[in-house]
């Protein structure tokens, strides 16, 4: 299994598990909020165990667990499954503000997602990614470009899960919304991996510039 599969593995399971356990019970003849209750603790099954086989806590895992108890507690209270599976609006809506707000304070966030591929591990290309952020304009831009592109796409995706739940039953509609969601995966691997050569070619050209010219006055862009 090559390095960008395991890395996306839990994140396909997050979209798989809940969406075979729902269709399931579905077809067996459970109700769609029981349905979804259990598809969403069947979830928080392997999510738990998988952060202690890692013995550590894992922010993601922390934030899945999150989520779940939220539908679960809101599927409960209103016994209206449609609100719940609005949830991935809610958070793409949010993850998009946050990813657009990087792209004028700080670091664009799509520069940490970039670094493995750009610099394949070599603490060299690493430490010359970090000051061609410094020295490069091109860096930049790119950056800031990539991270408001994937916040395009993760808005669009929130708008078109709203109007999948309620254009179509919940049975539907919990299925129907997993594939824009796996498009979005596959669409951001796409954005990120296209502009690895450009990143590596400015890499490429921080590593060959002088040492005294590492330095640079736009070292102030942090």
């Amino acid at each position: 299994m090559n390095r960008s599969l395991r890395a996306l593995l839990p994140t396909l399971l997050d979209l798989i598990v809940p969406t075979v356990v729902y269709y399931l019970l579905h077809w067996l003849g459970v109700a769609d909020v029981p349905a979804l209750i259990t598809a969403c603790a069947a979830t928080a099954g392997y999510t738990v165990p998988r952060m202690i086989r890692r013995r550590r806590v894992d922010t993601l895992g922390l934030l899945v667990i999150a989520e779940l108890a939220a539908t679960v507690a809101l599927l409960s209270l209103s016994g209206d499954a449609r609100p719940a599976l609005l949830r991935p609006t809610v958070h793409l809506s949010v993850a998009a503000a946050v990813f657009l707000f990087s792209c004028w304070r700080g670091r664009p966030l799509t520069y940490t997602g970039a670094t493995p591929m750009a610099t394949k591990g070599d603490p060299e290309r690493a430490a010359a990614y970090e000051r061609s952020w410094h020295n490069s304009p091109q860096m930049r831009t790119t950056h800031r470009r990539l991270t408001a592109a994937i916040a395009a796409a993760m808005l669009g995706y929130a708008l078109l899960n709203a109007v999948i739940v309620y254009a179509f039953p919940v049975s539907q509609a919990d299925g129907l919304q997993k594939v824009p969601g796996i498009a979005l995966i596959l669409a951001i691997m796409v954005m990120l991996r296209s502009r690895v050569p450009r990143l590596s070619r400015i890499v490429d050209a921080e590593q060959q510039r002088p040492t005294d010219a590492h330095q640079s006055p736009t070292a102030a862009h942090t």
